[in-house]
């Protein structure tokens, strides 16, 4: 008798897969009001968000996970719609109105103005998917603690960033995952966002996990 393969476990929302890479035909063009700012050679709608630009990406979940890394626009979904980074729903408690957030050291800085908030670039994760996550993420069996938080509000991004080079080419200026405020104008225009860095407020942690 064959003995039956384990069961896969589920790939998050969340997870970028192989064949969701998109081009990113990267120049420079100028401001209205002087200066340089990274654009596509083709501008589509949606490609400059909070004043921005986003990588670009497909939504088609196919090809191999790619477990260390996560799909741009389903991360910015999670995190500004506060839905759930494993099952893709809505995060939020419908009794309490907070939502769970499994916070990691490596995802989550205090701010010290702050003490019951932070910053994460982590997406929430719904009650239902609690303990899956801590089960089969081997990131979270490190460090994590499951909380609860009030509200979150975009504050930052995660970027890579670039520089004009001859003929408004863009040129990597090798600098990966940069942390940029979404009010800094100075950096904006020469980053490429890939991440969403969102500020949580009334953070409570909890006794699950």
């Amino acid at each position: 008798m064959t003995t039956p393969a384990p069961p896969q476990p589920r790939v998050p929302y969340v997870i970028a897969h192989a064949d969701e890479v998109a081009p990113q035909p990267l120049w420079f063009v100028r401001r209205p009001l002087g200066g340089m700012r990274l654009a596509y050679k083709d501008p589509r709608r949606g490609d400059a968000v909070r004043g921005v630009l986003r990588v670009r990406v497909l939504t088609t979940r196919r090809g191999a996970p790619q477990w260390r890394k996560l799909n741009t626009l389903r991360q910015w979904r999670c995190m500004e719609r506060l839905r759930c980074q494993v099952c893709g729903m809505a995060a939020i408690d419908p009794v309490t109105g907070r939502i769970p957030w499994i916070m990691t050291d490596t995802a989550f800085r205090e701010i010290p103005a702050e003490p019951t908030g932070g910053l994460t670039s982590a997406p929430p994760t719904c009650w239902a998917c609690v303990p899956e996550a801590l089960a089969t993420c081997p990131r979270l069996r490190i460090s994590s603690t499951v909380c609860t938080v009030a509200r979150a509000e975009p504050v930052a991004v995660l970027a890579d960033m670039f520089t004009p080079g001859p003929g408004r080419k863009a040129i990597s200026t090798g600098e990966h995952n940069v942390e940029i405020s979404l009010k800094d104008e100075t950096a904006l225009p020469y980053a490429l966002a890939t991440q969403l860095i969102v500020q949580v407020h009334d953070l409570r942690p909890t006794t699950q996990g």
